[in-house]
């Protein structure tokens, strides 16, 4: 499968350019589009997922690390890539056009326009999907039209949408996955492979739809009930709003890091590499690292005083009835499951034995005969059941959890023992930190102290502000974090509360039934989502451990492990956790791993589509990726590459596996417009026909 053509008609700098690639053959499977910056290889990227998914391609630009406007969203963005130079001589018609070759006789194009006003606001868009077969165009058709939806085909035959940042990517800002910590980068890419965003759209509908049928259904509403939805509405949205100042905080963190790791190269530039200013950075580094374990320290230490340390405070008696009661709940609940799945059992034995004609029972059984028989069948079915075993509860008292969370709380039970060595040994480490933390910082005194030239002292403010910016968003990020488990917890309790009293009014009216229904449904979704996740992480680790071992230049890696909560742990030869450096290369490169991993996992066949393919990856890292990248001959690879990324020797590496270029030219045409040109078989400084 390869993208034989990509059209653009008035997209943003482009007025109408063609873009044609030849099937992938003979090693040649690289196209190279090149571009200074600002020159729209971007915009070919754009292009492509605008054409394929149309406004549901907004949240996975944003995903493939391409911006978007957040403000008015999909209306915006088409306003703003209208081509200036049609704008201005009145033209209405936006339209971008991509064929997909499945063989070679067999294709498919797909074209999609954008309609526009003549002050350039849009209006309206229309998409077609047309099969092309032996060179010949079948009809078209439209999607929404006639039971046809883009879609579902592109879902079937080329790429689904929430997969698509997969294989069609911004290089360059997917290492800012790297910000959010390995875990969210493993988490998001794992929802995007497993859809979790289509269902969790589905559960947000199936909730709207709930909400807007109980307002037909006649009141028969209490106050109390009106007040937990609106205490329980508020405590979501609080929780909503904090998880939304914890991932800003992330983000931020990220980049506070990325400042303070480029204060730390000013550092090591101002020294020429060596000398005291060096070993001064070599310190700034190493007391970074001190405080980054003190803080983990700090977390063992919440995690004493606000999860274990209060079981010890209740009587063992207390905990002990707590568990005991939760074990006979779940043993009740697997004593019902059993007796549900052979229930119908029950009525097959019933309707063999009435088929039954041998041997003739003669003289023939009276009707009251049967009926005692059958009495006696039931009576002796329902002994196997009744009463329940001894060990099952006589009342549910904790009809709020579900069986998993059962499991997580006896679990958790089981671990929540805590010695007093412990606590002493975490103290003492944390004493430990804190010197060592005094200590480096003296021995940085002391080299600020000879500073020759001044540069160490307007540097170290510099770093001082920073670090302080970083300890600051740490205590809060602390502060938060622990407030959203407490009001998780609370909005568990207070959900069950409601939906015990929800369910009463419910029962009452065939409206209710189907609100139910609904409710079941959208139950089920939130519990299988976090089911869905370890079901791909074992193949996910051993694709991202394939991938990473042949990107990265350092050797000691013998494989990935990924946990359930999206946790990574890179292993070496020994079987230990290794532990590197997470410089922007680093990042980078697991991203990459991550994404080449996802998108093996997938099961989709499809080509890749770059930006920025390279970033700042050294020599090294960029030599292994073109090597990956041209390593899998049959899949179409289209990069687009500024000068500095695949320049002269880089391309004389891989001109071999080349199969098409183009060099993007840029001019001003006035009124602060761009034209761009795009010039077939050209690459930056020669002709490369």
């Amino acid at each position: 499968m390869w993208i034989s053509k990509i059209e653009l008609v008035c997209f943003k700098s482009y007025q109408r350019q063609e873009f044609d690639f030849p099937e992938p053959s003979d090693g040649r499977n690289v196209v190279l589009i090149g571009g200074m910056n600002g020159y729209g290889k971007t915009s070919i990227l754009e292009a492509l997922y605008l054409c394929l998914y149309g406004k549901d391609a907004m949240s996975h630009l944003a995903r493939a690390g391409l911006k978007t406007d957040e403000t008015r969203g999909y209306p915006t963005f088409l306003e703003k890539a209208f081509n200036g130079e049609a704008l201005r001589a009145g033209r209405d018609t936006m339209m971008v056009k991509v064929v997909i070759h499945r063989t070679k006789s067999k294709a498919v194009e797909i074209a999609r326009k954008w309609y526009f006003r003549s002050n350039g606001s849009w209006t309206d868009e229309e998409a077609t999907y047309r099969e092309i077969l032996r060179g010949v165009p079948q009809v078209p058709r439209s999607d929404g039209r006639n039971s046809f939806h883009l879609s579902e085909a592109l879902d079937e035959f080329f790429v689904p949408a929430h997969v698509a940042p997969f294989f069609f990517f911004d290089g360059e800002e997917v290492k800012k996955l790297a910000d959010q910590g390995r875990v969210e980068q493993v988490k998001q890419g794992l929802e995007g492979l497993l859809g979790v965003v289509l269902l969790r759209n589905l559960a947000d509908r199936l909730k709207q739809f709930e909400r807007s049928k109980r307002e037909t259904v006649a009141n028969v509403d209490e106050d109390r009930l009106t007040l937990l939805f609106n205490q329980l509405s508020e405590n979501e949205r609080t929780a909503a709003e904090l998880k939304r100042k914890l991932d800003e905080a992330t983000h931020r963190r990220g980049r506070l890091d990325g400042e303070f790791q480029s204060l730390l190269e000013r550092v090591t530039a101002a020294g020429g590499g060596g000398g005291d200013t060096a070993t001064y950075k070599d310190l700034i580094e190493q007391r970074e690292q001190v405080r980054a374990q003190l803080r983990d320290t700090h977390r063992k230490l919440e995690d004493f005083l606000a999860v274990r340390l209060p079981f010890h405070l209740v009587s063992k008696e207390l905990v002990a009835a707590y568990e005991t009661q939760l074990q006979r709940e779940q043993r009740w609940f697997q004593w019902e499951a059993e007796k549900r799945a052979l229930e119908p059992r029950q009525l097959e034995f019933k309707s063999a034995y009435e088929s039954q004609t041998n041997p003739e029972i003669d003289p023939p059984l009276t009707d009251e005969q049967l009926e005692a028989i059958r009495g006696r069948m039931n009576a002796a079915w329902a002994s196997l059941f009744y009463p329940p075993p001894n060990d099952c509860a006589d009342v549910i008292d904790h009809d709020y959890l579900s069986s998993a969370d059962r499991e997580r709380v006896l679990s958790a039970l089981g671990s929540m023992s805590l010695g007093y060595q412990e606590i002493q040994d975490v103290l003492r480490s944390e004493t430990d930190l804190a010197d060592r933390i005094d200590e480096l910082g003296r021995k940085i005194t002391r080299l600020e102290g000879i500073d020759r030239d001044g540069t160490l002292a307007s540097l170290t403010a510099e770093l001082k502000n920073v670090q302080d910016q970083m300890t600051s968003l740490d205590d809060e990020h602390r502060a938060d974090d622990r407030r959203l488990v407490a009001l998780e917890a609370q909005i568990t309790s207070q959900r069950a509360d409601y939906e015990r009293e929800r369910r009463k009014l419910d029962e009452s009216s065939p409206a209710r039934a189907i609100i139910e229904r609904s409710d079941r449904v959208r139950r089920v979704i939130e519990a299988v989502i976090p089911a869905l996740f370890p079901l791909k992480i074992k193949e996910l680790a051993a694709n991202m451990t394939a991938v990473y071992k042949q990107l990265a230049h350092k050797d000691q890696v013998s494989k990935i492990e990924i946990k359930d909560d999206g946790t990574t742990t890179i292993l070496g030869k020994s079987g230990k956790p290794l532990s590197f450096d997470r410089s922007a290369g680093e990042n980078q490169i697991f991203a990459t791993a991550l994404i080449a991993g996802l998108a093996r996992v997938s099961g989709v066949k499809a080509p890749l589509v770059v930006d920025t393919p390279l970033g700042r990856l050294d020599s090294k890292h960029r030599q292994n990726i073109l090597k990956y990248w041209t390593g899998e001959k049959s899949r179409q690879v289209i990069l687009l590459s500024q000068d500095e990324e695949i320049d002269g020797g880089f391309f004389e590496r891989i001109r071999d596996n080349v199969s098409k270029t183009y060099l993007l030219d840029h001019a001003d045409v006035g009124d602060g417009i761009g034209r761009t040109t795009a010039y077939e078989d050209r690459y930056f400084l020669e002709d490369v026909a």
